[in-house]
């Protein structure tokens, strides 16, 4: 198994190579100035399966899941697919369907109450 360090540093620069982090200034962008959430989140929206479980071996499943559940769920139907096989594969979601259509729901009710 990679040092976590090595595990980040190469889906930081999967991301960079797949062009995800265009709209940050990479002038002094490195690995370690990515927040957690900022890299789960785009590794879950752009990246592949193999990458994504290297996310496993990085963070605790729990927030890899808080993260999914409240920025990737969020984007329904966008990444409706990826969101199924998310919950049906890494979180082992009985009903991924439903699941994932309420954790819409409840995200959207969570921004509109934010504002």
């Amino acid at each position: 198994m990679r040092k976590k360090d090595e595990i980040r540093e190469y889906l930081f620069e999967e991301l960079k190579a797949n062009h995800t982090l265009w709209s940050y200034d990479k002038s002094n962008m490195t690995a370690s100035s990515l927040t957690d959430e900022l890299m789960i989140e785009t590794v879950l929206m752009h990246l592949d399966l193999d990458n994504i479980d290297m996310l496993f071996l990085l963070f605790p499943k729990k927030l890899i899941k808080e993260v999914w559940k409240w920025n990737v769920c969020a984007l329904e139907p966008r990444y409706h697919s990826s969101n199924i096989l998310f919950a049906t594969i890494y979180f082992n979601i009985k009903n991924p369907q439903r699941y994932v259509v309420m954790q819409a729901r409840k995200a959207f009710r969570k921004k509109i109450a934010g504002n």
